[in-house]
């Protein structure tokens, strides 16, 4: 018996000091207070402010992919199409306020490369994903001391699921179309990887681009 309430009030003075531990933080209430703001709302705005189309190469005009074969700028289009999946999810650690949100693309995203042979061919590659889910982090400035509320952070996007990357060229015919398309079952990793490092990087960018247009970066 005297175990037992030994072992009770061992756990009742850790319990107690966990709750004036927290209780003791150096975060605000007000910092930490997330009433008032409509969270889904926010992200629903800022995702509906991504451009349409935009440029994601920093060269212009074509250049030597080897010899005999150009491309040309690479333009994404459909970044303003994806849309929120679920409810945000706002918290607090150490001195900052963050939203996590998870977000959707249903294939709306395409990345397009015009490209021209030697011999006089030209057309234009693909790359698309029919199903893309990811997850960003956002700073939240609940005091909205900058005039909004949403701030670019540090974390990275995290994949959580891609499913059936595409890859077509066009321009050499439906021997070119279907070739790519065989291609891309054929070899589903180096497609998705290819789509991964491009299509994250370009989120990052257009999300940081974004707030800065809209004055969101404090």
């Amino acid at each position: 018996m005297l175990q037992a309430e030994m072992t009770f009030f061992k756990v009742f003075i850790g319990l107690l000091f966990m709750i004036v531990a927290v209780a003791a933080s150096p975060f605000g209430e007000k910092e930490c207070d997330f009433s008032g703001i409509d969270l889904d709302e926010e992200v629903d705005k800022l995702l509906e402010k991504f451009p349409k189309s935009q440029l994601d190469s920093k060269k212009r005009g074509y250049r030597p992919l080897f010899e005999g074969l150009e491309i040309g700028d690479v333009t994404v289009t459909g970044m303003n199409e994806m849309k929120r999946y679920g409810p945000v999810i706002p918290y607090c650690t150490k001195d900052k306020a963050f939203v996590q949100v998870d977000i959707i693309n249903l294939g709306d995203v395409e990345y397009t490369i015009p490209w021209r042979s030697c011999s006089g061919q030209e057309g234009k590659a693909l790359l698309s994903a029919e199903f893309s889910r990811f997850t960003a982090q956002l700073l939240v400035d609940t005091q909205e001391t900058s005039g909004k509320y949403l701030a670019l952070s540090d974390e990275p996007a995290v994949p959580v699921i891609t499913y059936s990357v595409d890859f077509q060229l066009d321009g050499m015919g439906d021997f070119g179309r279907i070739g790519s398309k065989v291609l891309s079952k054929l070899f589903p990793t180096m497609f998705l990887e290819l789509w991964t490092e491009a299509f994250y990087s370009t989120f990052e960018k257009t999300l940081k681009t974004t707030l800065q247009k809209n004055n969101e970066v404090f």
